[in-house]
């Protein structure tokens, strides 16, 4: 079952995957649109337009929004290509996408009491109009409608059919498994090292976004050692990721910053401190499967889109893997991540974006520290506030918490944004 969970939760996805949704949704919606484009219409809800607003879309020449991500995925977009939608795209589509925005046919609304993760593209084609829905996860095209003719509608399945137990995952099965396992059954882990450590080494390298992970690299104002250079490695990740770098990331539960924030520092780790190539795998298995199972703690899709900060729940995987290479053992691992968890859970996400990278930095940070606490037998516990008995009910209360206490978070957000800008890209 945990190899499944791998296979199903990792997938390699080419830029944000809030614009990717967008981006495939509206390609979906094109396929049944016959004719020239004349208009699309997008209805959105609070958090996937919170999230698509600032993040560039890759091969678009550093255009970023829901309507240019729409505009992109119906004019160069293919729905074959899932979560790499945007691959296909050229200059020419860009600019074209530009001139539709520009002449008021690509249009966006808020849409209220819908599920968080929820987006439904209408395209008006010269000689028929289609519409998708996206829902739940980003790559999930839950409906389909040509013409007035319902082709698709899985909106009221409880989850896929083909979706995992996530019942099966604990720390103790999650550290069993990634120790003992054939390599073989782990090649979705050694993929994400692939797709993610180029990631970073490509925001090592060119200047993208804030450029946090070159910037603390460079700088050696903090220090340097292991935990820096694993640090610097996630953020260098994050930073090419968001700056629309052409390269895909394998993403963890939907979302590539989570899938660079818990491998990229394992792979650095991992080479700093003369581990084989399969150490790295098995402790980047072990950290995409942590971040799973955290983010599974409120309901699969609940802690996709959840308002805390997905990145920050990934580096208590990052440092689940670097754990498992300094040969820590479970126990370890499980102190560590209720520190994690207390520490982050009031860092809200408030879209993608440049700064996303430092955000990742300073969750980082936080868990290699959270780490060293739990080497030396320290760690939260009960008596500290949202810390439960175990990192299972921890996160179970991280998201109860983004839940009931700050459930009109992405709404705020989105009418902030809305009001900075004079109107939703």
């Amino acid at each position: 079952m945990l190899q499944k969970i791998l296979e199903y939760e990792l997938k390699p996805a080419l830029g944000c995957t809030e614009p990717m949704a967008f981006g495939l949704c509206a390609a979906s919606a094109r396929a049944y649109a016959h004719g020239a484009v004349a208009r699309i219409g997008i209805e959105a809800s609070a958090a996937m337009i919170k999230g698509v607003q600032y993040v560039k879309i890759p091969n678009s020449g550093g255009r970023c929004g829901g309507r240019m991500a729409c505009a992109l995925g119906a004019i160069a977009g293919n729905a074959a290509d899932g979560m790499q939608v945007f691959q296909r795209v050229q200059a020419e589509d860009a600019a074209a996408a530009e001139r539709m925005i520009a002449a008021g046919q690509v249009r966006m609304e808020l849409k209220e009491d819908v599920p968080r993760l929820w987006l439904r593209v209408t395209v008006t084609g010269s000689e028929g109009t289609g519409v998708a829905i996206v829902q739940d996860r980003h790559d999930n095209v839950a409906y389909l409608e040509s013409d007035g003719n319902v082709l698709r509608d899985t909106r009221s399945a409880a989850e896929a059919e083909d979706a995992p137990d996530y019942g099966a995952l604990s720390v103790e099965t999650i550290w069993e498994f990634c120790t003992h396992a054939p390599l073989a059954r782990l090649a979705r882990a050694e993929e994400a090292v692939r797709l993610n450590t180029a990631l970073s080494e490509e925001g090592l390298r060119q200047g993208y976004g804030m450029q946090t992970g070159k910037t603390l690299a460079e700088s050696g104002m903090l220090g340097g050692g292991t935990a820096m250079e694993a640090v610097c490695a996630g953020c260098a990740g994050v930073d090419a990721r968001m700056g629309g770098a052409p390269l895909a990331a394998m993403s963890n539960s939907g979302s590539g910053n989570q899938g660079v924030t818990c491998t990229a520092p394992v792979a650095a780790a991992g080479r700093r401190m003369g581990r084989s190539h399969e150490e790295i795998v098995r402790a980047a298995a072990a950290a995409n499967l942590l971040t799973v199972f955290l983010k599974t703690r409120a309901g699969a899709d609940e802690g996709r889109i959840a308002p805390v900060c997905g990145a920050a729940v990934a580096a208590g995987g990052a440092a689940g893997g670097i754990a498992m290479l300094r040969g820590d053992d479970a126990d370890c691992v499980e102190r560590m991540l209720r520190t994690v968890l207390g520490n982050v859970c009031g860092m809200v996400c408030d879209g993608a974006k440049a700064n996303c990278a430092a955000k990742a930095g300073m969750a980082l940070h936080g868990a290699m520290q959270a780490l060293a606490l739990a080497e030396a037998g320290l760690g939260a516990d009960e008596e500290c506030g949202i810390v439960a008995r175990t990192a299972a009910e921890t996160a179970g209360n991280v998201y109860r918490l983004a839940r009931e206490g700050a459930g009109g978070t992405d709404r705020v957000l989105c009418r902030i944004e809305e009001e900075k800008q004079g109107g939703w890209r």
